[in-house]
């Protein structure tokens, strides 16, 4: 879903829009306590990937976000990666 920055955000004139995810796939979804800290990570206004690797780096240090970026798609999905790779749950 597109997010319109503040006016304090919007540095120039042009108008700039962020992306934060529809949908998230974490891994390992099993572990209760990742899945929560990245949750919570979400709402607390991260709009970029790369901020929201930033985010869970700060507990995770090899945690790995990356946007699904296909040209026909009409939703944004986030693959967040505790391990920095997929393991087997």
């Amino acid at each position: 879903m597109p997010v319109q920055p503040s006016q304090a955000d919007n540095r120039h004139d042009a108008e700039v829009w962020f992306t934060v995810p529809t949908a998230l796939v974490l891994n390992p979804r099993s572990d209760a306590v990742f899945v929560a800290f990245a949750e919570a990570a979400l709402t607390d206004g991260v709009t970029t990937p790369d901020a929201f690797q930033d985010r869970l780096r700060e507990r995770y240090p090899r945690a790995v976000v990356r946007q699904r970026e296909l040209a026909s798609e009409q939703f944004t999905i986030w693959y967040c990666y505790r391990d920095g790779r997929w393991v087997q749950p």
